[in-house]
């Protein structure tokens, strides 16, 4: 779950109600504290076609051209770093479509500051 700081508790309630228009879960865990996760399973095709640009599964960042020559769908890091490959692909992707929706809100509301935490 990644969770989102905002300056003013009044926003907390559009904020959420545009995030779950974009198929997100939301959960309220303080006025100025909101957690997100995806309400949906990662796009098999946007995996894929991430894959296809060379990019890493997990973070996005381009995969060294030996590796890619391999067939690895992580980067150096994402492969070296601990945990479970799966549970933190996950947690990147959400991460990485949580910001993009910001970028979106934050467009839609230029006076608010939404900083995200983890």
């Amino acid at each position: 779950m990644v969770r989102l700081r905002l300056n003013d508790p009044s926003l907390a309630p559009e904020l959420a109600s545009f995030l779950r228009r974009c198929q997100c879960e939301v959960e309220q865990l303080g006025p100025t504290m909101v957690g997100v996760g995806l309400g949906h399973e990662v796009d098999p095709k946007v995996a894929s076609r991430r894959l296809q640009e060379g990019r890493c599964y997990c973070c996005g960042e381009p995969i060294e051209a030996v590796l890619f020559g391999l067939g690895s769908p992580r980067c150096h890091d994402c492969r070296e770093s601990s945990g479970n490959g799966a549970a933190s692909a996950r947690d990147n992707w959400a991460r990485m479509e949580v910001e993009s929706y910001l970028r979106i809100w934050r467009l839609r509301n230029p006076g608010a500051r939404v900083e995200l935490v983890s």
